[in-house]
Protein backbone atom coordinates (compact mmCIF):
# COMPACT_ATOMS: atom_id res chain seq x y z
CA UNK A 1 0.00 0.00 0.00
CA UNK A 2 2.23 2.89 -1.50
CA UNK A 3 -0.44 5.40 -0.11
CA UNK A 4 0.41 4.18 3.45
CA UNK A 5 3.44 4.38 3.63
CA UNK A 6 4.04 7.52 1.74
CA UNK A 7 1.64 9.45 4.27
CA UNK A 8 3.69 7.61 7.74
CA UNK A 9 7.02 8.54 6.18
CA UNK A 10 5.60 12.68 5.40
CA UNK A 11 4.46 12.61 8.56
CA UNK A 12 7.30 11.06 10.61
CA UNK A 13 9.19 13.88 8.19
CA UNK A 14 7.98 16.69 10.28
CA UNK A 15 10.17 15.04 12.89
CA UNK A 16 8.36 17.08 16.24
CA UNK A 17 9.60 16.74 19.43
CA UNK A 18 7.51 13.18 20.04
CA UNK A 19 9.46 10.28 21.96
CA UNK A 20 7.44 7.81 19.15
CA UNK A 21 7.08 8.03 16.01
CA UNK A 22 4.17 7.86 13.87
CA UNK A 23 5.47 4.52 12.45
CA UNK A 24 6.65 2.76 14.99
CA UNK A 25 3.29 3.68 17.25
CA UNK A 26 1.24 2.21 14.68
CA UNK A 27 2.69 -0.99 13.51
CA UNK A 28 5.22 -2.22 16.32
CA UNK A 29 3.51 -4.82 18.43
CA UNK A 30 5.77 -3.51 21.52
CA UNK A 31 4.83 0.21 21.38
CA UNK A 32 3.01 1.77 24.08
CA UNK A 33 -0.86 1.88 24.29
CA UNK A 34 -3.48 4.94 23.48
CA UNK A 35 -4.03 5.28 27.33
CA UNK A 36 -0.16 5.19 28.10
CA UNK A 37 0.71 7.06 24.70
CA UNK A 38 -2.08 10.29 25.89
CA UNK A 39 -0.81 10.15 29.00
CA UNK A 40 3.21 10.34 28.41
CA UNK A 41 3.39 11.92 24.93
CA UNK A 42 0.11 13.46 23.73
CA UNK A 43 1.60 14.67 20.98
CA UNK A 44 2.56 11.09 19.32
CA UNK A 45 -0.74 10.66 19.98
CA UNK A 46 -2.43 12.85 18.43
CA UNK A 47 -0.06 12.52 15.75
CA UNK A 48 -0.70 8.67 15.59
CA UNK A 49 -4.45 8.85 15.31
CA UNK A 50 -4.31 11.20 12.56
CA UNK A 51 -1.67 9.12 10.63
CA UNK A 52 -3.87 6.27 10.65
CA UNK A 53 -7.05 8.30 9.48
CA UNK A 54 -4.91 9.58 6.63
CA UNK A 55 -3.34 6.64 6.12
CA UNK A 56 -6.74 4.99 5.23
CA UNK A 57 -8.65 7.53 4.18
CA UNK A 58 -5.69 8.39 1.23
CA UNK A 59 -5.82 4.73 0.26
CA UNK A 60 -9.56 4.44 -0.06
CA UNK A 61 -9.90 7.37 -2.08
CA UNK A 62 -7.65 6.78 -4.45
CA UNK A 63 -7.93 3.17 -5.05
CA UNK A 64 -12.30 3.68 -5.36
CA UNK A 65 -13.48 3.23 -8.51
CA UNK A 66 -15.40 6.63 -8.04
CA UNK A 67 -14.34 9.27 -5.77
CA UNK A 68 -16.31 9.48 -2.52
CA UNK A 69 -19.28 12.23 -2.51
CA UNK A 70 -17.92 13.42 1.25
CA UNK A 71 -15.34 13.23 3.71
CA UNK A 72 -15.80 14.45 7.12
CA UNK A 73 -14.46 14.43 10.82
CA UNK A 74 -15.23 13.98 13.82
CA UNK A 75 -13.87 16.49 16.70
CA UNK A 76 -10.31 17.33 16.01
CA UNK A 77 -10.62 14.68 12.98
CA UNK A 78 -11.39 17.54 10.81
CA UNK A 79 -7.89 17.86 10.77
CA UNK A 80 -7.68 14.27 9.26
CA UNK A 81 -10.67 14.98 6.84
CA UNK A 82 -8.47 18.43 5.46
CA UNK A 83 -5.74 15.81 4.46
CA UNK A 84 -7.46 13.51 2.70
CA UNK A 85 -9.75 15.70 0.55
CA UNK A 86 -6.04 17.17 -0.37
CA UNK A 87 -7.18 20.67 0.89
CA UNK A 88 -3.82 20.43 2.89
CA UNK A 89 -0.76 17.72 2.58
CA UNK A 90 -0.35 15.07 5.21
CA UNK A 91 2.91 17.30 6.32
CA UNK A 92 0.92 20.20 7.01
CA UNK A 93 -1.63 18.83 9.04
CA UNK A 94 1.46 17.43 11.19
CA UNK A 95 2.78 21.23 11.33
CA UNK A 96 -0.72 21.85 12.61
CA UNK A 97 -1.29 19.31 15.15
CA UNK A 98 2.16 20.65 16.49
CA UNK A 99 1.39 23.94 16.80
CA UNK A 100 -2.15 22.85 18.69
CA UNK A 101 0.13 20.88 21.15
CA UNK A 102 1.99 24.07 21.61
CA UNK A 103 -0.90 26.08 22.68
CA UNK A 104 -2.35 23.24 24.86
CA UNK A 105 0.70 22.58 26.59
CA UNK A 106 0.49 26.32 28.44
CA UNK A 107 -2.98 26.49 28.93
CA UNK A 108 -4.08 28.04 31.96
CA UNK A 109 -6.59 27.01 35.01
CA UNK A 110 -9.70 26.47 34.17
CA UNK A 111 -8.28 24.74 31.03
CA UNK A 112 -6.01 23.09 31.80
CA UNK A 113 -5.10 19.49 32.08
CA UNK A 114 -6.91 17.95 35.23
CA UNK A 115 -9.11 21.38 35.79
CA UNK A 116 -11.02 20.30 32.40
CA UNK A 117 -12.33 17.37 31.13
CA UNK A 118 -15.35 15.12 29.06
CA UNK A 119 -17.74 12.63 29.95
CA UNK A 120 -19.66 10.46 27.65
CA UNK A 121 -23.27 9.68 28.88
CA UNK A 122 -26.20 7.14 27.44
CA UNK A 123 -28.54 9.84 27.49
CA UNK A 124 -29.81 12.24 24.62
CA UNK A 125 -28.58 15.51 24.37
CA UNK A 126 -31.71 17.11 25.59
CA UNK A 127 -32.41 15.50 28.51
CA UNK A 128 -28.42 16.38 29.24
CA UNK A 129 -29.58 19.84 28.44
CA UNK A 130 -32.49 19.33 31.21
CA UNK A 131 -29.88 17.67 33.61
CA UNK A 132 -27.59 20.27 33.59
CA UNK A 133 -29.69 23.30 34.29
CA UNK A 134 -31.59 20.84 36.73
CA UNK A 135 -28.69 20.43 39.10
CA UNK A 136 -27.05 24.01 38.54
CA UNK A 137 -23.69 22.70 36.61
CA UNK A 138 -23.46 25.71 35.23
CA UNK A 139 -20.25 25.40 33.93
CA UNK A 140 -20.43 22.25 31.66
CA UNK A 141 -21.62 22.40 28.60
CA UNK A 142 -22.90 19.32 26.07
CA UNK A 143 -19.83 18.67 23.74
CA UNK A 144 -20.95 16.02 21.34
CA UNK A 145 -24.73 15.16 20.31
CA UNK A 146 -23.20 11.80 18.84
CA UNK A 147 -26.24 9.34 18.15
CA UNK A 148 -29.41 8.91 20.26
CA UNK A 149 -28.00 7.24 23.05
CA UNK A 150 -25.10 9.14 23.65
CA UNK A 151 -23.92 12.55 24.70
CA UNK A 152 -20.44 13.87 25.42
CA UNK A 153 -19.95 16.99 27.62
CA UNK A 154 -17.34 19.05 28.62
CA UNK A 155 -16.59 21.04 31.75
CA UNK A 156 -14.40 21.76 34.77
CA UNK A 157 -13.21 18.59 36.54
CA UNK A 158 -14.95 19.29 39.62
CA UNK A 159 -18.25 19.55 38.22
CA UNK A 160 -17.90 16.24 35.99
CA UNK A 161 -17.71 14.40 39.56
CA UNK A 162 -20.67 15.75 41.06
CA UNK A 163 -22.40 14.68 37.29
CA UNK A 164 -20.71 11.35 37.16
CA UNK A 165 -21.76 10.44 40.81
CA UNK A 166 -25.46 11.43 39.77
CA UNK A 167 -25.20 9.87 36.53
CA UNK A 168 -24.48 6.24 38.77
CA UNK A 169 -27.30 7.18 41.30
CA UNK A 170 -29.53 7.37 38.47
CA UNK A 171 -27.64 4.01 36.78
CA UNK A 172 -27.04 5.66 33.35
CA UNK A 173 -23.99 4.60 31.81
CA UNK A 174 -21.50 7.53 31.98
CA UNK A 175 -17.68 7.11 31.12
CA UNK A 176 -14.88 9.91 31.91
CA UNK A 177 -13.15 10.67 28.12
CA UNK A 178 -9.30 10.33 28.13
CA UNK A 179 -8.97 13.55 27.14
CA UNK A 180 -5.93 16.29 27.46
CA UNK A 181 -8.48 18.96 28.57
CA UNK A 182 -12.15 20.26 28.34
CA UNK A 183 -12.91 20.61 24.45
CA UNK A 184 -15.50 21.61 22.62
CA UNK A 185 -16.09 24.41 25.19
CA UNK A 186 -16.10 28.43 25.49
CA UNK A 187 -13.34 28.05 28.13
CA UNK A 188 -10.93 27.38 25.15
CA UNK A 189 -11.61 30.89 23.38
CA UNK A 190 -8.86 32.01 24.12
CA UNK A 191 -6.63 29.55 22.72
CA UNK A 192 -9.07 29.12 19.52
CA UNK A 193 -8.48 32.56 18.99
CA UNK A 194 -4.52 32.05 18.59
CA UNK A 195 -4.87 29.03 16.79
CA UNK A 196 -7.17 30.64 14.11
CA UNK A 197 -4.97 33.22 13.77
CA UNK A 198 -1.92 30.56 13.11
CA UNK A 199 -4.55 28.56 10.51
CA UNK A 200 -4.41 31.51 8.60
CA UNK A 201 -0.72 31.34 7.48
CA UNK A 202 -1.66 27.63 6.43
CA UNK A 203 -0.90 26.51 3.07
CA UNK A 204 -4.77 25.54 1.66
CA UNK A 205 -6.01 24.07 -2.01
CA UNK A 206 -9.41 23.77 -2.97
CA UNK A 207 -10.36 19.69 -2.19
CA UNK A 208 -10.06 17.40 -4.49
CA UNK A 209 -13.74 15.93 -2.49
CA UNK A 210 -16.22 18.20 -0.77
CA UNK A 211 -16.03 18.31 3.02
CA UNK A 212 -19.00 18.21 5.58
CA UNK A 213 -18.46 20.04 8.75
CA UNK A 214 -19.99 17.93 11.87
CA UNK A 215 -19.65 20.37 13.95
CA UNK A 216 -21.86 22.79 11.32
CA UNK A 217 -23.89 19.92 10.48
CA UNK A 218 -23.28 21.18 6.88
CA UNK A 219 -20.72 21.45 3.56
CA UNK A 220 -18.15 24.07 4.26
CA UNK A 221 -16.40 25.47 0.82
CA UNK A 222 -14.94 28.62 0.89
CA UNK A 223 -11.01 29.21 2.16
CA UNK A 224 -11.75 30.68 4.72
CA UNK A 225 -14.34 28.09 6.26
CA UNK A 226 -12.10 25.48 5.39
CA UNK A 227 -9.12 26.97 7.61
CA UNK A 228 -11.69 27.30 10.30
CA UNK A 229 -12.97 23.71 9.96
CA UNK A 230 -9.84 22.53 11.71
CA UNK A 231 -10.13 24.79 14.49
CA UNK A 232 -13.93 23.79 15.43
CA UNK A 233 -13.04 21.22 18.20
CA UNK A 234 -11.91 23.49 20.27
CA UNK A 235 -15.28 25.62 20.80
CA UNK A 236 -17.92 24.36 18.89
CA UNK A 237 -19.95 21.25 19.50
CA UNK A 238 -20.05 18.50 17.52
CA UNK A 239 -23.44 17.85 15.79
CA UNK A 240 -22.64 14.14 14.59
CA UNK A 241 -25.98 12.73 14.56
CA UNK A 242 -27.51 15.62 12.82
CA UNK A 243 -24.50 15.55 9.96
CA UNK A 244 -25.27 12.10 9.68
CA UNK A 245 -29.34 12.02 9.16
CA UNK A 246 -28.65 15.27 7.08
CA UNK A 247 -26.15 13.30 4.46
CA UNK A 248 -28.55 9.76 4.77
CA UNK A 249 -31.54 12.66 3.17
CA UNK A 250 -29.11 13.14 0.45
CA UNK A 251 -29.01 9.35 -0.58
CA UNK A 252 -25.70 8.45 1.48
CA UNK A 253 -25.80 5.41 2.78
CA UNK A 254 -22.46 3.65 2.97
CA UNK A 255 -19.78 4.80 5.55
CA UNK A 256 -16.71 4.29 6.39
CA UNK A 257 -14.67 4.70 9.69
CA UNK A 258 -11.28 5.39 8.72
CA UNK A 259 -9.82 5.85 12.36
CA UNK A 260 -7.45 3.99 14.50
CA UNK A 261 -9.94 1.34 16.66
CA UNK A 262 -13.07 2.44 14.84
CA UNK A 263 -14.34 4.34 17.71
CA UNK A 264 -17.31 5.49 15.37
CA UNK A 265 -18.87 3.16 13.93
CA UNK A 266 -21.63 2.28 16.70
CA UNK A 267 -22.21 5.51 16.62
CA UNK A 268 -22.97 5.41 13.12
CA UNK A 269 -25.15 2.41 13.78
CA UNK A 270 -27.10 3.21 16.33
CA UNK A 271 -27.77 6.64 14.50
CA UNK A 272 -28.70 4.78 11.23
CA UNK A 273 -29.77 1.30 11.90
CA UNK A 274 -30.11 0.68 7.70
CA UNK A 275 -27.02 2.05 6.85
CA UNK A 276 -24.13 0.22 5.85
CA UNK A 277 -20.92 0.88 8.33
CA UNK A 278 -17.22 -0.38 7.25
CA UNK A 279 -13.98 0.39 9.74
CA UNK A 280 -11.13 -1.05 8.38
CA UNK A 281 -8.80 -0.65 11.20
CA UNK A 282 -11.17 -2.13 13.54
CA UNK A 283 -9.44 -4.19 16.64
CA UNK A 284 -5.89 -5.30 16.63
CA UNK A 285 -5.61 -6.67 12.78
CA UNK A 286 -2.82 -7.69 11.50
CA UNK A 287 -1.10 -5.88 8.58
CA UNK A 288 -2.37 -8.18 6.11
CA UNK A 289 -6.16 -8.31 7.51
CA UNK A 290 -6.08 -4.36 7.20
CA UNK A 291 -5.33 -4.38 3.60
CA UNK A 292 -7.84 -7.36 3.33
CA UNK A 293 -10.32 -5.00 4.62
CA UNK A 294 -9.67 -1.60 2.48
CA UNK A 295 -9.41 -3.89 -0.65
CA UNK A 296 -12.91 -5.31 0.06
CA UNK A 297 -14.22 -1.37 0.37
CA UNK A 298 -12.14 0.18 -2.13
CA UNK A 299 -15.21 -0.14 -4.97
CA UNK A 300 -17.31 1.83 -2.53
CA UNK A 301 -17.79 5.19 -2.95
CA UNK A 302 -19.75 6.60 0.23
CA UNK A 303 -18.36 9.74 2.77
CA UNK A 304 -14.99 8.91 4.76
CA UNK A 305 -15.57 9.58 8.30
CA UNK A 306 -11.90 10.92 9.92
CA UNK A 307 -11.84 9.73 13.50
CA UNK A 308 -11.78 12.22 16.92
CA UNK A 309 -8.49 12.19 18.41
CA UNK A 310 -8.68 14.17 21.81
Amino acid sequence: MPQVIHTLVAIDAVRPATKHTVTRTLTDPDAPGPDALLADDPLAFDLATYAGAVACGTFLRHSSQGRPRWVMGHSVGDIAALAVAEAITPATGARILHTRHTLLRNLPPPAAPDSAGMLALALPVAEVTALLAVTGLHHTRPAGDNAPGQTVVSGPSHELKILHALARTAKIRCTRLASRTGYHHPHLSAIAEEFHTYLRTVDLRTPTVPLYSSALAGPVHTPARLRELAGHHLTRPVQFQASLHDLHRQGVNVFIDTGPGALLSPLVRATLPTATVIAPLRGHAAPHLVERRLNACAPLTPPVRQHRSE
